[in-house]
């Protein structure tokens, strides 16, 4: 992915590299979803980001686009029926609290990613720029045990402490197939998601 991070720099900045957080789970006060069709009907929150909001249109459920702050009260209140994001949510946000069924499909992966001013990036020597991206990379490396370790205590204390089922027959097929239209059409309206979607195809490939 490396050439695909620095080719932002008409953009004014270049990725340096990126950091895991983790998968997206779909999770409720108390029901598991396991298909698609399990969201039908139900008011869950998404970030405030075009894909997120028509992923969970594809998917059958109703999207709720709302800051992260607004999500506890919202699930007491029954403003939303549910939300997604990665198990440390649960435990951090004590999202937990309130909901007791956290659903393991795994839809949706949005790593954070480490940016540098392209006018800068410029002025460093070629091999200072990759004494800049091997550091970069040795931490992202470091940084994927950190979270592994992270979320298996949020998972244990999610269960142990909190009541919170987690369910792992998830059919993920399910959930692939019912995005695929939306992908389809991401790489017709927006060049730039065909050229990414090649890159990990590629990539996969070469695995």
């Amino acid at each position: 992915m490396q050439d695909f991070f620095l080719s932002t720099g008409d953009d004014g900045f270049v990725t340096l590299t990126y950091y895991t957080s983790g998968a997206r789970s779909f999770y409720t006060k108390d029901k598991a979803i396991r298909t698609p069709a399990d969201l039908k009907g139900l008011k869950i929150r998404v970030q405030d980001m075009k894909s997120q909001t028509d992923m969970m249109s594809y998917l059958g459920g109703i999207p709720v686009a709302m800051s992260y702050g607004d999500v506890y009260t919202s699930l007491q209140t029954g403003i939303i029926d549910g939300t997604e994001n990665n198990e440390t949510a649960l435990t951090t946000g004590k999202h937990g609290e309130v909901c007791k069924v956290y659903s393991v499909d795994q839809h949706a992966m949005i790593p954070d990613v480490l940016i540098m001013s392209e006018k800068v990036w410029k002025t460093i020597s070629p091999e200072d720029q990759q004494i800049l991206l091997e550091a970069a990379h040795d931490s992202t490396d470091a940084h994927k045990v950190m979270w592994d370790t992270a979320v298996e205590e949020a998972v244990k204390e999610a269960q142990e402490t909190m009541g919170v089922e987690f369910v792992y027959d998830v059919d993920k097929e399910a959930f692939r197939e019912a995005t695929q239209p939306m992908i389809e059409a991401y790489e017709e309206e927006y060049p730039g998601v065909k050229t990414l979607m090649d890159t990990i195809e590629k990539a996969r490939g070469e695995e």
